[in-house]
């Protein structure tokens, strides 16, 4: 019995064996297939360096693009500060212009209150 099991299993396993062999083998390839695959091969290689070729002008492009962008808006930002910096220099002046007319009213205030001091005291003499 033991045999007969030992027996069958080796048959059974060489059988397996045998018949992976036969479906791993392929027919052979002919020289016309091999040529063809080399012409599929090369186009497909073509193919894929015209596609990137067009990826890498496509990249460029788009890098200038932004770089333009970026330098527009560059200048727009340096237009606007320049004219921030203006705005604040005339607010500036603006300011001192105010506080030198209320200095001068208040020097007027007191010239005027002295005037008329001498005035009533002129009157009175």
């Amino acid at each position: 019995m033991k045999y007969k099991n030992i027996l069958t299993l080796i048959a059974v396993s060489a059988a397996s064996f045998f018949t992976f062999e036969l479906s791993a083998q392929d027919s052979p390839v002919s020289k016309f297939e091999y040529k063809q695959m080399d012409s599929i091969q090369a186009v497909y290689e073509r193919d894929k360096a015209q596609t990137q070729r067009a990826e890498d002008v496509e990249k460029m492009t788009d890098a200038k693009n932004e770089q333009s962008e970026t330098k527009a808006k560059a200048k727009e930002a340096a237009r606007i500060e320049g004219e921030a910096d203006d705005a604040a220099k005339q607010s500036k002046n603006a300011l001192k212009s105010e506080k030198k007319a209320q200095k001068q009213r208040k020097q007027a205030d007191k010239q005027a209150e002295k005037a008329e001091a001498a005035r009533d005291k002129s009157d009175l003499n």
